[in-house]
């Protein structure tokens, strides 16, 4: 039993065309008969059948034998009556691309009965009710009206309904299609409640057991009917021949017969040629076959109530247990659905597919990128945690102000400045005679310091040699396991091309190699070419005595601004050179020597007149290099300096900032520089990134004025230059891709979108028989699902697993930790591109289910 209680809706309420479409409706409908509901157009009564049948809200409740719903909710009146109920539509909805077995099908699975036998029994037994079984592997788009509407009725019985809702089941049929439908739905009513939407007062008053009238939305009368004994299907367009007087004639292989018109004067002519006959009357003459006259050899008859006695309905043998509800294999079966039409695209859907691949590889440099940045590999640091710096700003190393810094020294904040340089090193292992393997790596040099390094294994660095942190020495292990089993075993490895070799293993967490400090000094020191390095100049050389006659003869007041020359005796074959032209420099006329200074093979003196000129050369260790004091004393602070013999200032002058206490003479290299000064105050004034052992950090920090400056250890300053680089990728990389989400996300909603429009009739059919939101869904899903799984993400996935696959090779080529194995964002970025497209693809199938079935067939005119 249906009880309807105040059903109430408006269309446009409120406003100037407000319709009060039901109005104030309530009824109680019995467990099975036939109920009509007249009225004219337009007075509500078929969406009065829509709210009961669940296609539609309204305001107020309905019951359904023990399930009630006083506000509508979709999901569970779709569950209520995809079990409950069976539409005949006016419309028919049948889906015309399907066969008629099929069309059955779908409603059997709707209600989760898949077992072929019991789909293929009810489907039988329901066509032949219908007298439809022999067109079962038909489509439903070959049928006729008629036809079409029986089917409608086959697919309601199939489910064993408890109320079929019929809207103007017959409003597309001829009298005789509509009698047949009719006499079907009277039968199911014995044991079923139709109820029936009609403008035919006449089948309405033959048919039914309750009418009701409807008009501007009210029930404005109800009765139960009292049986009629006949129906007259009488029709203009039918006539029954053998209820007409007929006058026949016939002679030889001619026969002619008249109905009617008994008093009808009627001269035909007949003539035959080529066996088509052509007729001449005295009377107008119209082809049966080009009218809507249908002849029927037999007496007219009414519909009695006998004739609807022969149809009878007996569904009692359907098995419900067969139900089977199988989420997995509906999906699965979408999916494969979804891949048949991928794989047949047009034109437009290649172009677009191939777009949403060349998006996917995008999105899979921008996983890669972040999976990058998004952890700073501390392995890959080249830092001493020991070693601090100065941080202001946005500058990670403090370059200017090193007066502060030289202040810091002198008071003992400060043990030793220096500067960090980086490296890329070639370590070697000799095989055997003919065979070596070499690893290429990364590193940054300090020179060693007992105070701060620890020593682990082997000695202390002195001269070229070098030791390296425990950390790369794990990293040489691994690469040279093959003949390196222990620390020990690496001691030997030749570093740099064969100049310097390993020789300890220091305490440390990440890649770094120390040195002695005089080699770490010399090392970084600019070098100039030795071309630059060959004269020296007799009137300076002269006054400080520096050289020696060895072969020939010195040079002489004579020998002014002459081409005569001294060769070194470093110079090879100088006693073949003696007496000779030595090219683009002179006569050979003597060969010397330095009394107590290094210098190169190629020095020449010459007697051209000196003419002084500024130095602006570098800086230079007197710690470290080999010099010659001439003048004064060595330098005992960090603000004091030496100046070279061709250098015209005097001892106890100030050059940038330094005092000078001496004079040297030393190699021509040497010789360019503008002062040797303490390595300490080398480190401070050089441009680059400056590194100090703090002995008292607080009065380092109050030896510093400024407060925007940060004291931060060099890891920690290495740390944060790699994560702000890391910030930087994130965010372009974070932009591309989410541009790439957006671009791809617009593509598949537009798709999806165009989708949804060639198929709503197919939704609304779906929905209208009970299908729920979620089978809807499911289908759709796999079409994105399918859709983006063979565009974008195989794309995406062969780019990350060929960059997964290239890792290690690129790696070890470069020697260093380049790229990182996490495959967390890379997996993420997979779920990402499937929710954000399955979102998108989803929204407009999700817009439009949020309709009522009812108002997706209205909107849609389906």
């Amino acid at each position: 039993m249906i009880k309807v209680s105040n059903l109430d809706k408006f269309y446009n309420k409120n406003a100037a065309n407000e319709i009060h479409v039901i109005n104030n409706i309530s009824l109680e409908l019995p467990a099975c008969g036939l109920v009509s509901f007249l009225g004219a157009s337009g007075s509500g009564k078929t969406t009065l059948l829509n709210v009961i049948g669940g296609l539609d809200r309204a305001q107020g409740s309905i019951s359904y034998d023990s399930f009630e719903m006083t506000k509508y909710d979709m999901s569970r009146i779709d569950k209520y009556r995809n079990e409950n109920f069976g539409y005949v539509f006016q419309g028919y909805n049948l889906l015309p691309g399907e066969t008629v077995y099929d069309n059955l099908k779908v409603a059997l699975e709707l209600i989760d009965i898949h077992d072929q036998d019991e789909c293929a029994s009810r489907i039988e037994y329901a066509l032949k009710c219908v007298g439809m079984y022999k067109y079962r592997k038909k489509r439903a788009s070959q049928l006729s009206g008629g036809q079409q509407q029986r089917v409608a009725i086959a697919r309601a019985l199939v489910k064993h309904c408890k109320v079929i809702i019929a809207d103007e089941p017959t409003g597309n049929l001829d009298s005789a299609n509509a009698v047949e439908v009719m006499n079907i739905l009277k039968s199911i009513s014995k044991k079923t409640l139709v109820l029936l939407v009609t403008h035919n007062e006449s089948l309405a008053g033959f048919y039914s057991d309750y009418i009701y009238r409807i008009e501007d939305g009210a029930i404005v009368d109800g009765y139960e009917n009292s049986d009629s004994t006949s129906l007259d299907t009488a029709n203009d367009n039918v006539v029954y021949l053998k209820d007409m007087p007929v006058t026949e004639c016939t002679d030889g292989g001619i026969s002619v017969k008249l109905y009617g018109g008994e008093d009808t004067d009627i001269s035909l002519e007949i003539v035959e040629r080529n066996n088509t006959f052509y007729i001449r009357s005295n009377k107008n003459i119209k082809l049966v076959a080009d009218s809507s006259i249908r002849l029927v050899d037999e007496h007219y008859k009414p519909v009695e109530r006998t004739d609807i006695e022969k149809h009878d309905y007996d569904d009692s043998f359907f098995n419900n247990s067969v139900r089977k509800k199988s989420a997995l294999r509906e999906l699965l079966s979408g999916i494969r659905r979804s891949f048949t039409s991928f794989i047949n695209p047009t034109k437009k859907l290649k172009a677009i597919y191939a777009s949403l691949a060349m998006i996917g590889v995008l999105f899979a440099f921008c996983a890669i990128t972040i999976s990058n940045a998004v952890k700073v590999d501390e392995r890959s640091i080249s830092a001493d945690a020991s070693y601090s710096a100065l941080y202001r700003g946005g500058s990670r190393y403090f370059y200017e102000d090193g007066n502060e810094l030289r202040a810091a020294l002198k008071r003992g904040a400060i043990s030793s400045v220096q500067v960090v340089y980086s490296s890329y090193s070639e370590f070697s292992y000799r095989v055997n005679y003919v065979e070596e393997k070499k690893y290429n790596t990364s590193y940054y040099e300090l020179y060693y310091n007992d105070k701060v390094n620890r020593l682990l294994y082997g000695t202390e660095p002195h001269g070229e040699d070098i030791a390296i942190s425990l950390a790369l020495a794990d990293e040489l292990l691994e690469e040279f396991s093959d003949s390196c089993n222990s620390y020990e075993d690496l001691f030997g490895l030749t570093v740099h091309f064969g100049d310097s070799r390993l020789v300890g293993i220091v305490a440390g967490d990440n890649r770094m190699a120390y040195m002695s400090k005089a080699e770490y000094v010399k090392r970084h020191t600019p070098y100039y070419s030795e071309s630059d390095d060959m004269l020296r100049y007799y009137e300076i050389e002269k006054k400080y005595d520096s050289y020696e006659i060895v072969k020939g003869r010195d040079l002489t007041d004579e020998d002014l601004n002459t081409e005569n020359i001294l060769i070194s005796d470093k110079y090879p074959g100088y006693e073949e050179a003696l007496g000779t032209e030595l090219a683009g420099f002179g006569n050979v006329v003597g060969v010397f020597r330095m009394k107590d200074t290094e210098y190169s093979t190629y020095e020449i003196i010459t007697n051209i007149k000196y003419i002084d000129s500024p130095v602006s050369g570098y800086q230079y260790s007197y710690e470290v290099e080999d010099y010659h004091l001439v003048e004064g004393r060595a330098p005992e602070r960090e603000n004091e300096c030496l100046i070279s013999i061709y250098n015209s200032m005097n001892v106890g002058d100030y050059l940038d900032g330094y005092k000078v206490v001496g004079r040297y003479n030393a190699s021509t290299r040497l010789l360019r520089a503008n002062a040797l000064v303490s390595t300490s105050t080398l480190s401070i004034d050089d441009y680059s990134k400056k590194v100090f052992v703090l002995e008292d950090r607080d009065a380092l920090l109050s030896e510093i004025s400024s407060s925007d400056f940060e004291l931060k250890s060099m890891y920690e300053n290495e740390y944060l230059e790699e994560w702000e680089e890391n910030e930087q990728r994130m965010t372009v990389f974070t932009a591309l891709g989410v541009i790439c989400l957006i671009v791809a996300s617009i593509m598949v909603f537009f798709l999806m979108r165009s989708k949804m429009i060639n198929d709503i009739y197919n939704i609304g059919v779906y929905r209208s028989l009970g299908a729920s939101r979620s089978k809807i869904y499911t289908r759709y899903f796999s079409d994105v699902t399918v859709m983006v799984t063979f565009t974008a993400l195989i794309s995406y996935i062969v780019v990350t697993v060929a960059y997964f696959t290239a890792i290690d090779s690129i790696n070890e080529y470069w020697g260093m930790e380049l790229f990182s194995k996490n495959p967390l964002i890379p997996i993420v970025g997979i779920l990402i591109l499937y929710a954000i497209n399955l979102v998108f693809g989803l929204l407009p199938i999700f817009t439009l289910l949020r309709k009522t079935p009812s108002e997706i067939l209205v909107k849609y005119d389906i």
